[in-house]
């Protein structure tokens, strides 16, 4: 789909730059002062974003750095036509603009043209994006109780409930030390969760840890013969223990649980590294647990996240499905 705007020769395509002499410079010293600033996951998302922009413009043989924005703005058509959600291409022209203002140079992504295609994209497609397939209490027993034994099966069983109790993202799951725990004398627990996404001080936060939770996490650490440091590490063959997981592996692991207790293909494909957040938000909404105690347990500072998981408990109790009850239509 070709999105419309102003001609080339518009007022509204040009940008004043400075002279871009040692920009790739001041670049790279940003890029060394940001390793400190920002996570090891934005940075990475930050240099493949740029990646793809670079293949581009190579390939239309446009200047990728500094970017015009008539360039800018044909890229965001082309990843509308390649169907690239929205949410991605914002952020492929947030990841461009910073590049262009940490070497000192005016961003591109600025310009009326480029701000037009983004408010056209938003016309022509649909920012809502599919929801990771949840995996709740109901799955997570399932699994615990047919698991059967092994390493495996216990750091599994650990993994889960712990990412259950304290509705990790994978980031924070795989970063939990042995210090992190303290094991209390009624059987449950508290973990310390150091630094979140929306906790980029580190500031910290506790998390509660049921008693089962607690048993089984204390059978994995003690049939690892984990003693201190990493608490989730990854297994080579069948006895050996080795070094911390690493986040892209949660994903896996949670398709793995989906396949062990009998998941169709489909549903496993729609399971992601946020499925126990999700299935977590969605047991606690059915409780009938208040908000304001979801967005605790699950660090978010807004509502939009927890409303977007539990929106189908939410519908099953919203007023018209009450109505089709009373009036005998359910």
């Amino acid at each position: 789909m070709k999105l419309a705007g102003p001609p080339p020769e518009s007022n509204l395509e040009r940008i004043e730059q400075p002279d871009p002499a040692g920009a790739l410079d001041r670049l790279v010293q940003w890029d060394q002062m940001a390793k400190g600033a920002y996570s090891k996951n934005t940075q990475r998302a930050q240099r493949a974003d740029g990646a793809i922009f670079q293949a581009f413009c190579e390939g239309q043989g446009l200047a990728f750095f500094p970017a015009a924005p008539p360039t800018i703005r044909a890229f965001i058509e082309h990843c509308v036509s390649e169907e690239k959600k929205p949410a991605t291409i914002r952020r492929y022209v947030a990841t461009i603009a910073r590049a262009h203002i940490a070497a000192g140079l005016s961003s591109p992504s600025a310009s009326e043209a480029v701000r037009l295609a983004l408010k056209e994209m938003g016309r022509v497609t649909t920012s809502r994006q599919r929801q990771a397939l949840a995996l709740g209490w109901k799955e997570i027993k399932e699994f615990i109780e047919s698991a059967g034994e092994g390493l495996r099966a216990d750091r599994e069983r650990a993994l889960l409930c712990v990412a259950y109790d304290t509705m990790a993202r994978r980031s924070e799951l795989v970063a939990f030390n042995l210090e992190d725990v303290e094991f209390l004398p009624n059987g449950s627990g508290t973990i310390l969760i150091r630094r979140s996404k929306t906790d980029q001080a580190g500031d910290g936060s506790t998390a509660f840890l049921a008693g089962e939770t607690v048993k089984w996490l204390q059978i994995w650490l003690n049939s690892a013969g984990i003693t201190a440091g990493a608490m989730f590490r990854r297994l080579v063959g069948q006895n050996r223990v080795g070094e911390r997981l690493h986040a892209d592996i949660i994903a896996d692991i949670y398709k793995r649980v989906a396949r062990w207790i009998g998941m169709p293909a489909k549903q496993v494909s729609q399971v992601s590294g946020h499925s126990v957040r999700v299935g977590a938000a969605q047991d606690l909404l059915a409780l009938n647990i208040d908000l304001a105690s979801i967005m605790q347990v699950g660090r978010w500072k807004s509502t939009r996240m927890p409303m977007r998981y539990g929106e189908c408990v939410l519908a099953a109790r919203s007023g018209m499905a009450r109505a089709a009850e009373l009036q005998a239509r359910t």
